[in-house]
């Protein structure tokens, strides 16, 4: 079977694909995948040898700018390179995570009347997602939606990419120069960072050092805030990385997690089972941060704060209450559901019938 995949942004609209692109390729299918040139898509595709198809693009700013004219005309540029592709590659279904990056793709899907397959992550639908709801063959939900959209939707879950969920392991320690005597504090914001976690996570080290010796700190920074944090660093009980490429080895050294609520974000803190501090991004479309923290505290321990209320003490406080909650992962039949619906979901949709149950043949 041939599949074109448009996914990209954050890592939050990449690592799903990512997942499900591992798994057809280890079934023998075939693949393209379309997304913007030097980006963490791109990278991905070309580590797992996919062919991948660069379309310069810009977001859509919510109010009126001139720079939505050069996005609007990078739109149908990127509109005419998957037309392009389509024709040459004839796929038998297009999978699209729901960002700006996939909308040039799944207009030009829907113009070519190929099978689309629109993944929505969060509680509250994007931008493109509302779009195209109506036209496109299925849209698979993470969650079902706080609000309903129209279309043919249905829960699926979310996949996780491979090596998420990892058991403690002293090496895993040692990667990350961290003590595997000392209970361990993991921040992120995400793929790209956040500067006000950066900032309250090297306050806190400070405090802790001489209230919390027993603690030590494993900060992913994003690439933008690296130096500065690097530059503010200075007690040893904070360690700070750009990027952690093996998040299931930092998931499993953890005891406590720090994290914005993206939707792959939440659905990884899950399944590893860990208690998490939940800080929404504000300025995410339609509040969908701050929604999707409190559908993931309504069935996980943890606790939300708010971007205006996050400060040392707030934070410290937190962590004080979680500290002694013990791992819960879910079990490996769980963690494999959404994945196994996914590829259950194409094989039914592809065009030329649901022959491939295993999506592993090509459709005729």
């Amino acid at each position: 079977m041939r599949i074109l995949i448009a996914a990209g942004g954050t890592g939050g609209h990449v690592y799903p694909a990512v997942a499900l692109a591992e798994e057809l390729v280890a079934r023998g299918n075939e693949l393209n995948w379309v997304g913007r040139p030097k980006s963490l898509e791109e990278t991905e595709a070309k580590r797992l040898g996919i062919p991948f198809v660069s379309m310069p693009l810009r977001g859509f700013k919510r109010k009126f700018s001139f720079s939505n004219l050069t996005a609007i005309l990078l739109f149908w540029k990127g509109r005419r390179l998957v037309l392009d592709t389509l024709n040459a590659f004839r796929p038998h279904l297009l999978f699209a995570l729901g960002s700006y990056v996939s909308a040039p793709a799944i207009s030009a899907g829907l113009a070519k009347k190929i099978p689309v397959i629109v993944h929505e992550q969060n509680v509250v639908p994007g931008l493109v997602v509302r779009l195209f709801a109506r036209k496109v063959t299925k849209v698979a939900l993470t969650r079902p939606l706080i609000k309903q959209i129209a279309g043919s939707c249905e829960v699926v879950g979310l996949p996780l990419r491979p090596g998420i969920c990892l058991p403690r392991n002293s090496d895993y320690y040692n990667r990350f120069g961290l003590s595997p005597d000392k209970k361990t504090l993991l921040v992120f914001g995400g793929s790209q960072g956040a500067t006000s976690l950066c900032s309250v996570t090297t306050e806190l080290a400070k405090d802790w050092e001489g209230t919390r010796s027993d603690w030590q700190i494993l900060l992913q920074t994003g690439k933008r805030n690296f130096d500065d944090v690097v530059g503010r660093i200075s007690t040893p009980n904070l360690t700070a990385i750009a990027h952690i490429t093996d998040m299931g080895k930092a998931y499993a050294c953890a005891d406590v997690i720090v994290a914005r609520s993206g939707a792959t974000s939440c659905e990884e803190i899950a399944a590893v089972g860990k208690p998490a501090v939940l800080v929404p991004y504000p300025y995410a479309t339609s509040n969908h941060q701050e929604m999707n923290a409190r559908a993931h505290l309504d069935r996980f321990p943890g606790e939300m704060i708010l971007e205006d209320s996050l400060n040392l003490n707030t934070l410290d406080e937190s962590i004080d209450r979680l500290k002694n909650c013990e791992p819960n992962p879910k079990d490996p039949e769980e963690r494999d559901r959404p994945l196994s619906h996914l590829l259950e979901m194409i094989a039914q949709n592809a065009k030329g019938g649901g022959k491939n149950g295993n999506c592993s043949e090509s459709a005729t």
